[in-house]
């Protein structure tokens, strides 16, 4: 079975995949980051290509990389046989809903500073973090610059160019505690994607083992 694996924001490759990269099978495939940082249209695209060499293939995408997911999926839908998209970050198909725009209010001018060397990597991260209603994280000076350097770069999740509309099969999964993500995933279920919930999940749903069962059973449908 041809499984491509779409990582978001952080981790990357296999790395964002612990779970099922330990159980992965011939076919399967944990797309790596090129550049600085992800982007949504040329990560479609590299998605796209990874799709052409094997016939097409499910796509499964963890947050920011549910953008580069769904992007690949409106541009060349008979390479996708369906999409899993866990708690994705797809702000474009959820305009409107209150979390969505209080949340692209808050990170807007955080983005705006992303550039300015006189914000200090550990003021951006903490500007990062307040806007997304995290703690900061506790990391270690390289660690942490490495990984503000990455997020300085990063295309914001909206204004993407996703359309509305699902044209393959999708499933959402949420872990049930965050309204933006929770309101998001309705709006994506108006398209026509199902949707689960697994309870004290949290952001990272594909390190919780019932993850492993949910998708066998959407690849199986």
């Amino acid at each position: 079975m041809d499984v491509v694996f779409v990582h978001g924001a952080g981790r990357e490759g296999a790395h964002a995949w612990p779970r099922q990269a330990a159980v992965a099978e011939p076919g399967w495939l944990f797309l790596p980051r090129e550049g600085a940082a992800d982007d949504a249209a040329r990560d479609a695209g590299r998605l796209l290509g990874r799709l052409r060499g094997r016939g097409g293939g499910h796509v499964v995408a963890h947050s920011y990389g549910a953008n580069a997911a769904v992007l690949a999926a409106q541009t060349e839908p008979a390479l996708v046989r369906s999409l899993a998209l866990l708690e994705p970050a797809c702000f474009d198909l959820a305009r409107g809903a209150p979390s969505v725009e209080e949340h692209i209010t808050a990170m807007t001018p955080v983005f705006a500073v992303a550039d300015d060397p006189a914000v200090s990597a550990h003021e951006f991260s903490r500007r990062f973090a307040a806007g997304t209603g995290t703690p900061p994280p506790d990391l270690p000076d390289e660690e942490l610059e490495a990984r503000v350097a990455r997020l300085r770069v990063l295309r914001p999740p909206w204004g993407v160019g996703l359309r509305q509309g699902l044209p393959v099969r999708t499933l959402v999964v949420t872990g049930g505690w965050s309204r933006l993500y929770e309101e998001t995933a309705a709006a994506l279920v108006a398209l026509g994607a199902q949707h689960l919930v697994l309870d004290g999940a949290g952001h990272r749903v594909q390190d919780d083992p019932r993850s492993s069962a949910a998708l066998r059973e959407h690849w199986a449908g």
